[in-house]
């Protein structure tokens, strides 16, 4: 008995110990905010943290003192209270407006206390945190800050508060002035450095886009700030905006992309390609950068999207083709790549991007009925020359391995190698006469007599 009670004693002395020590570590408590207002205008804050736990309710506009520690104003008919509990203390404060003039209340616990001078003390103490983390006099804070450092002052002071919700709103008032390139590029800069909320920091850089977009060095900081933002969702909102906006220029769009390329989401990075090209009239640059993003896509569902819509644009380039094949080329299913591959055909191909498709169909499509299905298609196409005959012949007999198949191949195209030279036709011999089954190589060679 007495050596379980000396083990208690010595764990109670150990606990002691680590709270002198370090009171905090264990049982600090993250900073909590919540915002909410009622239908009669009276707004409630909830504020809770290591140091304090606040209620406020407040109506109308508040005037502060320079220094933030006194309230000198509240508009006809408004009030503030403030109620504070720590450690089982609590205290509270009254303001009211009354024609004018400031009726103030101050009570500790359940006493009605006077309010000069320890309820005045006590509002010093309180009040600059209050404002720091909730926007009372936000408007009438911004407006004294600018005026005696511009938005330097701003900042510094936004860097002060704990609150992404407080700070986008001061950030909201301060861009309504008509502030110049230098300023909104530091405005920029600190929603990309402070503003960790990936909700708050979306809703000011789509709110203020065309000031943002204007010049090279807010387009710069712009981007350097949209990238911070980690949700590929509220990054993909940012780039919709842009997009309805009518008056962006390609080489806005082309900014644009370079934000994209932050987007992680095989479905959102789809979303909004499909966005782009739905709305706009891209440059061959700006297509190229779309058809370079799609090889960012993993999914082969989403990239085959992008690119069966990329081929409905008008005056893809050589280049926009090349880039196109390349992000086909890395398609594993045969059924999106056969559909793609339809659909490039009814586009003009050469030989050189013929050349190129034949090794993707050789490389990426497994099965021999989706293979034949595109080589029976390419076979519809009347203005063929006898050298992309027989690149298509050697490509089917490299391609596929079934003699029924191979020979449905051949068959499809033995009307053409009929008119065609005698080179096509020992191409289409010899393709033939690699089926083993007499009777798929008979069938194959009765076609061609």
């Amino acid at each position: 008995m007495y050596l379980k009670n000396f083990k208690r004693t010595l764990i109670g002395l150990i606990i002691t110990s680590i709270f002198l020590l370090n009171p905090t570590e264990g049982f600090s408590q993250k900073n909590s905010y919540s915002y909410s207002s009622t239908d009669n205008g009276v707004r409630k804050i909830s504020i809770k943290n290591d140091r304090n736990d606040f209620r406020i309710e407040y109506e109308g506009e508040i005037t502060l003192s320079d220094d933030d520690k006194d309230i000198l104003a509240i508009s006809r008919n408004g009030f503030i209270e403030i109620r504070k509990s720590r450690f089982g203390k609590r205290r509270r404060l009254l303001i009211e407006s009354d024609g004018g003039d400031l009726i103030r209340q101050y009570y500790v616990g359940r006493k009605e206390v006077p309010f000069n001078p320890e309820g005045k003390k006590w509002l010093a103490e309180i009040l600059p945190e209050i404002v720091r983390t909730t926007t009372i006099a936000a408007k009438s804070r911004v407006e004294r800050f600018y005026k005696k450092g511009g938005v330097n002052a701003v900042m510094r002071e936004i860097e002060e508060m704990d609150s992404d919700y407080v700070k986008s709103a001061y950030m909201k008032i301060l861009l309504k002035k008509n502030l110049n390139n230098k300023e909104l590029v530091s405005v920029i800069n600190t929603v990309g450095d402070e503003i960790k909320s990936d909700y708050y920091a979306s809703q000011i850089l789509k709110s203020n886009q065309k000031a943002f977009l204007a010049t090279e060095e807010t387009k710069n900081a712009y981007i350097r700030a949209a990238k911070s933002i980690g949700s590929d969702y509220y990054m993909s909102q940012i780039v919709k905006t842009i997009i309805d906006d009518s008056n962006i220029t390609d080489k806005q769009m082309t900014d644009l992309l370079e934000i994209s390329k932050g987007i992680s989401s095989d479905h959102y990075l789809s979303q909004i390609l499909k966005s782009i090209m739905d709305k706009r009239d891209l440059n061959q640059a700006n297509m190229n950068t779309i058809m370079s993003l799609s090889r960012e896509i993993s999914s082969d569902y989403y990239r085959s999207q992008i690119l069966r819509k990329a081929l409905k644009k008008d005056g893809l380039s050589k280049a926009n083709y090349e880039t196109f094949l390349s992000s086909l080329d890395e398609i594993d299913s045969d059924h999106y790549t056969t559909q793609i591959i339809n659909d490039l055909i009814v586009k003009d191909l050469n030989s050189a991007s013929l050349a190129k498709l034949l090794k993707i169909i050789n490389a990426n499509v497994g099965s021999d009925h989706y293979a034949t299905n595109i080589y029976k298609k390419l076979a519809k196409n009347d203005n063929m020359t006898d050298a992309l005959l027989i690149q298509l012949i050697e490509g089917a007999e490299n391609s596929v391995n079934s003699d029924y198949y191979l020979s449905n191949v051949l068959v499809a195209y033995s009307s053409k190698v009929k008119r065609a030279s005698q080179k096509v036709k020992d191409a289409y011999t010899k393709a033939a006469k690699s089926i083993k089954s007499e009777t798929y190589f008979g069938r194959a060679m009765k076609a061609l007599y």
